[in-house]
């Protein structure tokens, strides 16, 4: 199957599942759901669909069930929009990349400030085999 095609499909079902989770469900676990990214397999069978949601209120297990429960109503929709062969498989995916790359930022900086530390405490403390005695 041609990367051209799987590229124009994953654009489109971008497009328009980012259109129906945002404004056509009406599920509150889906309200602040945003989505990041669409992989569509070689075959267009099926499609992972990355996701975040701003609601620190509901888990992320809570947001994946709600998508779960609309994707009979997300593949309808689907085929009446889109011009496809076959609609594919929706499969949702939680998007941890932010909280992931906030995180190795945090362990970033406390690196940063941990060396801070010890050469600002090394140049207090100078080590004594360095005196120049001869």
């Amino acid at each position: 199957m041609s990367t051209i095609r799987r590229q124009r499909v994953a654009e489109m079902l971008f497009q328009e599942l980012s259109i129906l989770i945002a404004n056509e469900l009406a599920d509150p676990r889906v309200s602040l759901v945003e989505v990041t990214g669409v992989d569509v397999s070689p075959d267009l069978r099926s499609v992972k669909i990355f996701v975040k949601h701003d609601d620190e209120e509901l888990a992320q297990r809570q947001v994946l069930e709600g998508l779960k429960h609309a994707v009979p109503y997300m593949r309808r929709e689907i085929a009446n929009r889109c011009n496809l062969r076959v609609v594919p498989e929706l499969l949702f995916y939680y998007d941890d990349t932010a909280e992931k790359a906030a995180r190795v930022d945090a362990l970033l900086r406390q690196i940063a400030e941990e060396r801070e530390r010890r050469s600002a405490s090394e140049e207090q403390n100078p080590v004594d085999g360095a005196t120049g005695d001869a």
